[in-house]
């Protein structure tokens, strides 16, 4: 007997990874095999997302299991970016309110366009400080922007070490078809080639601010 209660799922993020890769609700099915409706019944909230379910949406989709089960509402998001491969080495990170100190990131994040798909970011490394990216900036990150990046915009990738079977997050700027940094740092001087598999581009940032 299915349950009434609803799980928060992010479907329109859902929806913009598997139009970016190409894949439908009946190919996640196959791969597990199952029917269809048992991807929609997860889809929609009326199915948690299980551990097994997420690694193979994390497979088909190309994005870590951690993300999947956070946008599926099935884990906390601070939770999540504990969990998330290579976080500690990320060069910036999903932004999570801590306290009454961080009510005004929302209103300026909604002054400035934030919604659905838009997601508040926080810098966390120099990796574009010479561009005026400072550690504890704030962003808004377009994810529906991913596929429409053009050369000189700034934007939030992953880089896969499927050795390691890690990801890691980087913030760089795109000039077709590498990432490039903007440090003094020379550890962060490394080009990395944007091939869609060992490194994706995740979204666009469209607005960086600082909070005094």
């Amino acid at each position: 007997m299915m349950s009434d209660y609803l799980w928060c799922v992010d479907d329109k993020w859902f929806k913009a990874q598997q139009k970016r890769v190409g894949v439908t609700a009946d190919d996640i099915a196959r791969r597990m095999g199952r029917s269809r409706s048992n991807v929609s019944h997860i889809l929609t909230g009326k199915q948690r997302m299980s551990l097994e379910w997420a690694k193979v949406f994390a497979e088909v989709l190309q994005v870590p299991v951690s993300e999947v089960l956070e946008r599926a509402g099935a884990l906390e998001p601070e939770t999540a970016q504990q969990l998330r491969p290579g976080f500690s080495e990320s060069d910036a990170a999903v932004w999570i309110p801590k306290g009454a100190e961080d009510r005004q990131v929302p209103t300026m994040a909604a002054a400035m366009g934030a919604r659905p798909g838009v997601d508040v970011w926080q810098v966390r490394s120099a990796a574009l400080a010479l561009m005026g990216y400072m550690p504890g900036d704030f962003m808004l990150v377009d994810s529906h922007a991913a596929e429409r990046v053009r050369a000189g915009d700034v934007v939030v990738a992953q880089v896969y070490d499927n050795a390691q079977g890690s990801a890691t997050t980087v913030l760089r700027r795109f000039e077709p078809p590498v990432l490039v940094a903007a440090s003094m740092e020379a550890t962060e001087r490394r080009v990395q080639v944007v091939d869609g598999i060992n490194v994706v581009i995740r979204g666009k940032v469209v607005a960086c601010w600082r909070v005094p």
